[in-house]
């Protein structure tokens, strides 16, 4: 098992982290209380296809079948805003 924790700074669209392969468990949220953050697993990232980042922690679980994925941000704000994420692997 291995814990993954950061920090970025969101401005534009950016790469923030990768899921690694496998089961785990992936916890994310945002210390800046703003409905301008976004997340998805493309480098085409709108607020429209993207799952929107709040205060409140959100989380899920991937299989053991997964094969991981890259996590993008948007941020639609004029500011740069920070994402905070935990992944725990099951291995």
């Amino acid at each position: 098992m291995a814990i993954i924790m950061g920090q970025a700074a969101v401005a534009g669209t950016v790469q923030i982290f990768t899921i690694p392969p496998g089961a785990c468990s992936v916890t994310f949220y945002s210390t800046a209380a703003t409905g301008q953050l976004y997340l998805g697993t493309s480098s085409r990232l709108t607020a429209a296809n993207g799952f929107g980042v709040t205060t409140t922690p959100a989380s899920f679980e991937t299989f053991p079948s997964s094969q991981g994925a890259s996590v993008y941000g948007l941020n639609t704000a004029a500011t740069t805003l920070p994402v905070n994420y935990v992944i725990s692997t099951e291995g």
